[in-house]
Protein backbone atom coordinates (compact mmCIF):
# COMPACT_ATOMS: atom_id res chain seq x y z
CA UNK A 1 0.00 0.00 0.00
CA UNK A 2 2.96 2.35 -0.08
CA UNK A 3 2.25 3.67 -3.60
CA UNK A 4 -1.43 4.53 -2.96
CA UNK A 5 -0.40 6.05 0.39
CA UNK A 6 2.22 8.22 -1.30
CA UNK A 7 -0.22 9.32 -4.02
CA UNK A 8 -2.96 10.19 -1.53
CA UNK A 9 -0.52 12.05 0.71
CA UNK A 10 0.84 14.04 -2.23
CA UNK A 11 -2.75 15.11 -2.91
CA UNK A 12 -3.00 16.53 0.62
CA UNK A 13 -4.63 13.61 2.44
CA UNK A 14 -3.51 12.52 5.90
CA UNK A 15 -2.93 8.80 5.46
CA UNK A 16 -2.77 5.92 7.91
CA UNK A 17 -0.83 3.10 6.21
CA UNK A 18 -0.97 -0.30 7.90
CA UNK A 19 0.53 -3.74 7.51
CA UNK A 20 1.99 -6.58 9.59
CA UNK A 21 5.51 -6.46 11.11
CA UNK A 22 7.69 -8.10 8.43
CA UNK A 23 6.20 -6.03 5.59
CA UNK A 24 5.92 -2.91 7.72
CA UNK A 25 9.62 -2.72 8.56
CA UNK A 26 11.16 -4.13 5.38
CA UNK A 27 8.91 -2.74 2.64
CA UNK A 28 6.24 -0.22 3.67
CA UNK A 29 8.17 2.10 6.00
CA UNK A 30 11.42 2.22 3.98
CA UNK A 31 9.54 2.96 0.73
CA UNK A 32 7.46 5.69 2.32
CA UNK A 33 10.49 7.29 3.99
CA UNK A 34 12.45 7.17 0.73
CA UNK A 35 9.70 8.57 -1.52
CA UNK A 36 7.63 10.91 0.66
CA UNK A 37 7.11 14.30 -0.98
CA UNK A 38 3.85 15.49 0.40
CA UNK A 39 1.43 18.20 1.31
CA UNK A 40 -0.38 15.68 3.51
CA UNK A 41 1.10 13.18 5.92
CA UNK A 42 1.54 9.43 6.35
CA UNK A 43 1.52 7.54 9.62
CA UNK A 44 2.63 3.91 9.50
CA UNK A 45 1.19 1.51 12.09
CA UNK A 46 0.80 -2.21 12.59
CA UNK A 47 -2.68 -3.66 12.07
CA UNK A 48 -3.07 -7.42 12.38
CA UNK A 49 -6.49 -8.40 11.02
CA UNK A 50 -6.63 -11.47 13.24
CA UNK A 51 -6.83 -9.31 16.38
CA UNK A 52 -10.48 -8.69 17.35
CA UNK A 53 -11.53 -5.03 17.01
CA UNK A 54 -12.30 -4.86 20.73
CA UNK A 55 -8.57 -5.25 21.37
CA UNK A 56 -7.46 -2.46 19.03
CA UNK A 57 -5.48 0.52 20.35
CA UNK A 58 -5.81 3.98 18.88
CA UNK A 59 -3.36 5.65 21.30
CA UNK A 60 -0.22 3.79 20.20
CA UNK A 61 2.11 5.45 17.65
CA UNK A 62 3.19 2.20 16.02
CA UNK A 63 0.48 -0.41 16.65
CA UNK A 64 -3.29 -0.53 16.25
CA UNK A 65 -3.66 -4.29 16.59
CA UNK A 66 -1.05 -6.90 17.46
CA UNK A 67 -0.77 -10.20 19.26
CA UNK A 68 2.26 -8.79 21.12
CA UNK A 69 1.78 -8.73 24.87
CA UNK A 70 3.71 -5.54 25.65
CA UNK A 71 2.30 -2.54 23.86
CA UNK A 72 3.34 0.93 25.05
CA UNK A 73 0.75 3.67 24.77
CA UNK A 74 1.27 7.36 24.15
CA UNK A 75 -0.55 10.64 23.60
CA UNK A 76 -3.21 9.97 20.94
CA UNK A 77 -3.64 13.65 20.03
CA UNK A 78 -1.47 13.52 16.91
CA UNK A 79 -2.40 10.02 15.82
CA UNK A 80 -4.83 9.39 12.97
CA UNK A 81 -7.91 7.54 14.14
CA UNK A 82 -11.59 7.20 13.24
CA UNK A 83 -13.62 8.56 11.66
CA UNK A 84 -11.92 7.85 8.33
CA UNK A 85 -12.95 9.44 5.04
CA UNK A 86 -11.88 6.57 2.79
CA UNK A 87 -10.32 3.12 3.17
CA UNK A 88 -8.12 1.62 0.44
CA UNK A 89 -6.51 -1.78 0.27
CA UNK A 90 -4.32 -3.27 -2.43
CA UNK A 91 -3.35 -6.89 -2.97
CA UNK A 92 -4.99 -8.03 0.26
CA UNK A 93 -7.12 -10.90 -1.10
CA UNK A 94 -4.68 -13.79 -1.41
CA UNK A 95 -5.31 -16.29 1.38
CA UNK A 96 -8.55 -18.07 2.30
CA UNK A 97 -7.78 -17.99 6.02
CA UNK A 98 -7.51 -14.18 5.94
CA UNK A 99 -10.79 -13.42 4.17
CA UNK A 100 -12.95 -13.23 7.29
CA UNK A 101 -10.34 -11.36 9.39
CA UNK A 102 -9.92 -8.81 6.58
CA UNK A 103 -13.67 -8.35 6.17
CA UNK A 104 -14.15 -8.10 9.95
CA UNK A 105 -11.43 -5.42 10.03
CA UNK A 106 -12.98 -3.44 7.17
CA UNK A 107 -16.45 -3.72 8.71
CA UNK A 108 -15.15 -2.59 12.10
CA UNK A 109 -13.31 0.40 10.61
CA UNK A 110 -16.47 1.43 8.75
CA UNK A 111 -18.69 0.93 11.81
CA UNK A 112 -16.31 2.83 14.10
CA UNK A 113 -16.13 5.67 11.57
CA UNK A 114 -19.91 5.69 11.14
CA UNK A 115 -20.51 6.02 14.87
CA UNK A 116 -17.57 8.32 15.75
CA UNK A 117 -19.60 11.51 15.55
CA UNK A 118 -23.33 12.24 15.13
CA UNK A 119 -22.90 13.35 11.49
CA UNK A 120 -20.28 10.75 10.55
CA UNK A 121 -20.83 8.33 7.71
CA UNK A 122 -19.29 5.02 6.80
CA UNK A 123 -16.29 5.55 4.53
CA UNK A 124 -16.21 3.88 1.12
CA UNK A 125 -13.76 0.98 0.92
CA UNK A 126 -11.80 0.55 -2.32
CA UNK A 127 -10.17 -2.82 -2.84
CA UNK A 128 -7.66 -3.29 -5.63
CA UNK A 129 -6.94 -6.93 -6.33
CA UNK A 130 -5.50 -9.21 -8.94
CA UNK A 131 -7.78 -12.11 -9.78
CA UNK A 132 -5.11 -14.77 -9.34
CA UNK A 133 -7.54 -17.21 -7.73
CA UNK A 134 -11.04 -16.49 -9.11
CA UNK A 135 -12.79 -18.79 -6.61
CA UNK A 136 -11.09 -17.07 -3.67
CA UNK A 137 -12.03 -13.62 -4.98
CA UNK A 138 -15.63 -14.73 -5.58
CA UNK A 139 -15.86 -16.13 -2.02
CA UNK A 140 -14.42 -12.87 -0.67
CA UNK A 141 -16.96 -10.73 -2.56
CA UNK A 142 -19.87 -13.02 -1.61
CA UNK A 143 -18.90 -12.93 2.07
CA UNK A 144 -18.51 -9.15 1.98
CA UNK A 145 -22.10 -8.89 0.78
CA UNK A 146 -23.84 -11.83 2.43
CA UNK A 147 -22.09 -11.99 5.82
CA UNK A 148 -20.79 -8.45 6.39
CA UNK A 149 -23.68 -6.56 4.68
CA UNK A 150 -21.50 -4.45 2.39
CA UNK A 151 -22.91 -3.15 -0.86
CA UNK A 152 -20.36 -4.46 -3.36
CA UNK A 153 -19.75 -2.85 -6.77
CA UNK A 154 -16.97 -3.27 -9.28
CA UNK A 155 -15.48 -0.06 -10.68
CA UNK A 156 -15.77 -0.40 -14.47
CA UNK A 157 -12.48 -0.81 -16.33
CA UNK A 158 -13.35 2.04 -18.74
CA UNK A 159 -13.80 4.41 -15.79
CA UNK A 160 -10.38 3.44 -14.43
CA UNK A 161 -8.74 3.75 -17.84
CA UNK A 162 -10.27 7.21 -18.27
CA UNK A 163 -9.00 8.34 -14.84
CA UNK A 164 -5.51 6.98 -15.54
CA UNK A 165 -5.45 8.70 -18.94
CA UNK A 166 -6.69 11.98 -17.44
CA UNK A 167 -3.80 11.82 -14.95
CA UNK A 168 -1.39 11.72 -17.90
CA UNK A 169 -0.51 8.05 -17.63
CA UNK A 170 -1.24 5.28 -20.08
CA UNK A 171 -1.38 1.60 -19.31
CA UNK A 172 -1.59 -1.11 -21.90
CA UNK A 173 -4.37 -3.66 -21.74
CA UNK A 174 -1.81 -6.23 -20.54
CA UNK A 175 -1.01 -4.01 -17.52
CA UNK A 176 -4.64 -4.30 -16.42
CA UNK A 177 -4.99 -8.04 -17.07
CA UNK A 178 -6.74 -9.57 -14.05
CA UNK A 179 -6.74 -6.29 -12.06
CA UNK A 180 -10.03 -5.23 -10.49
CA UNK A 181 -11.10 -2.43 -8.19
CA UNK A 182 -14.14 -2.94 -6.02
CA UNK A 183 -16.05 -0.43 -3.92
CA UNK A 184 -17.68 -1.58 -0.69
CA UNK A 185 -20.12 0.61 1.18
CA UNK A 186 -21.77 -0.15 4.48
CA UNK A 187 -25.38 1.02 4.53
CA UNK A 188 -26.30 3.58 7.18
CA UNK A 189 -27.74 2.08 10.35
Amino acid sequence: MEFPSLVMSSAGWHVLATDIPPVLSTVLLPNIEKNLVSSGSIQVRQLDWTVPPGDWLWDNPSIIASHSTSLPSSDPNNLLQPPFDIICTADTVYNQSLIEPLLRTLHALCTISQTATPDARSPPVYICLERRDPDLVDRFLASAHDTWNFDVHRIPHRRLAKAIHKAGTTWSKEDWEGIEIWKFTLPKK
